[in-house]
């Protein structure tokens, strides 16, 4: 049920409904929460009802495990290690028994060696690495005593299975997520309402702008031969506003259908195509998985409290594990490790590991930083795109060599005048929640622009066809 389809919409409603009638009972807190439970799990087992089994699985290790871990003094890392063993086995399992198996015949057969390749196949649930990386945060927060274990299982279950962050996060820490499922939720109207300008907003990005953008792409990606550079420059530039109008918009449905149910996910984007270096891009782009793995994985192995070299290690580790989080490929990997590698150069450049200084300068080299940032972005989302490592660097190489020719770049235009035209609205609304916060612009204005988008949407929008891209991951 893709947030783009009309079911979707049917469901939230429904859900709406459900919730509020729920609301108005003697135990109105409990009877929310279980609802909420249910229809997130009904929401599920549309996906494929056998997923909900693993959801319950992952739920029940971190309930278990915090609780041990609130009680026990002693051999408590015995306790995290289970957990961790549990959750990163069932997503190893999942996601990347089969490259590891492949690879590693592969590497065998570089050294004249047989191996059977044995590989395990095994559809990827949706959400599988959202709602682990939620358990592991909530788990190892009661280890580190940052949080204490909670007994209420209905409210953790609910804040792991809660249905609008499923599909494509955000990854909503149960520490941010819980407080708010142990009090009672009223209707709030402007929440409401804002919420559901959001998910306009959402849908706008998504489906007229993310897949419109997205043939364009495709189609590049299938005629690499025989286009010219600055075709395939177009396209590189495309897919830049391409897969962050699919994410963020799949956000935006996400939290805008949070406030329907007066419920605040945490914010997964701030306009990360203004940063002017990458480290601030990592600040502005995927947010919840960012801070998730420099709290998780960066600051254990030593952050930037260590000599040049270890803090060059650690930042290369934490980038190649963001890109194996994405998928089992090594295309991820190498995405990961430029990034990993920008930053290392940016410290150096910067002379201070950590990077503290000021990264606002005169109006010139700010917008210097910020082309040159977005330009090692784009490269990097070459090998994000590419569906091997072969074809990533068939298309670097055929860019270069070949950068003017019979190609087809007037077809671009029209979607590179929508993403300008898309950018230069962020820029000057870059102080907004989102797109659509217009509640103080006259109320005429307002529904122009409400009616105006939805006549684009169902016009030139592809209603449930294309699935957000970060769904895969």
């Amino acid at each position: 049920m893709l947030f783009t389809s009309y079911a979707y919409g049917v469901f939230v409603v429904a859900a709406f409904i459900v919730y509020h009638l729920a609301t108005r009972t003697s135990r109105g807190r409990l009877t929310q929460n279980l609802a909420l439970l249910l229809l997130s799990y009904l929401f599920y087992a549309l996906w494929d009802w056998r997923w909900c089994v693993l959801l319950a699985g992952v739920t029940a290790s971190g309930y278990v495990g915090a609780l041990l871990l609130g009680k026990l003094q002693v051999r408590r890392g015995l306790v995290l290690l289970a957990v961790l063993v549990v959750d990163l086995g069932a997503l190893g399992a999942f996601k990347y028994f089969g490259f590891f198996a492949d690879s590693f015949a592969a590497l065998l057969g570089a050294f004249g060696l047989h191996a059977d390749s044995v590989t395990l196949s095994l559809v990827l649930p949706v959400g599988l690495s959202y709602y682990v990386f939620q358990n592991l945060s909530y788990v190892i927060d009661v280890y580190r005593r940052e949080m204490s274990a909670t007994r209420g299982a209905l409210e953790y279950a609910t804040a792991l299975s809660f249905f609008p962050q499923l599909l494509a996060g955000p990854i909503t820490r149960p520490r941010d997520l819980l407080p708010q499922l142990f009090s009672r939720r009223i209707f709030d109207d402007a929440r409401a309402r804002d919420g559901l300008r959001q998910v306009l907003w959402g849908l706008t990005k998504k489906m007229l702008i993310a897949d419109n953008i997205g043939l364009q792409v495709d189609y590049v990606w299938a005629n690499i031969g025989r286009l010219d550079g600055v075709s395939l420059l177009s396209a590189a530039v495309l897919y830049s506003v391409q897969i962050y109008c699919d994410f963020s918009g799949y956000a935006d449905i996400a939290i805008g259908t949070a406030k329907l149910f007066n419920l605040r996910l945490s914010r997964n984007f701030d306009y990360p195509y203004f940063s002017t270096s990458v480290r601030m891009f990592w600040r502005r782009w995927h947010i919840t998985l960012a801070s998730w793995m420099r709290d998780y994985l960066y600051i254990p192995l030593g952050g930037s409290r260590v000599g040049r070299a270890r803090h060059a290690f650690n930042l290369l580790v934490t980038f190649l594990a963001v890109g194996l989080w994405h998928g089992a490929a090594f295309t991820f990997l190498v995405w990961g490790g430029l990034h990993g590698t920008y930053l290392v150069l940016e410290s150096r450049l910067r002379g201070r590991p950590s990077g503290s200084q000021g990264e606002r300068g005169r109006p010139a080299s700010a917008l210097l930083a910020g082309g040159l940032t977005f330009a090692l972005v784009t490269f990097a989302w070459v090998f994000f795109r590419a569906p091997s490592l072969g074809a990533a660097i068939d298309y670097l190489v055929q860019a270069v060599s070949r950068p003017f020719g019979a190609g087809d770049f007037a077809r671009f235009v029209p979607t590179l005048l929508l993403s300008a035209a898309l950018l230069a609205y962020e820029w000057l609304t870059r102080g907004w929640e989102h797109g659509l916060s217009i509640a103080a612009i006259p109320l005429p204005a307002r529904w122009a622009t409400y009616v105006g988008l939805c006549m684009a949407l169902l016009i030139f929008g592809y209603l449930g066809t294309r699935q957000g891209i970060y769904v895969q991951f």
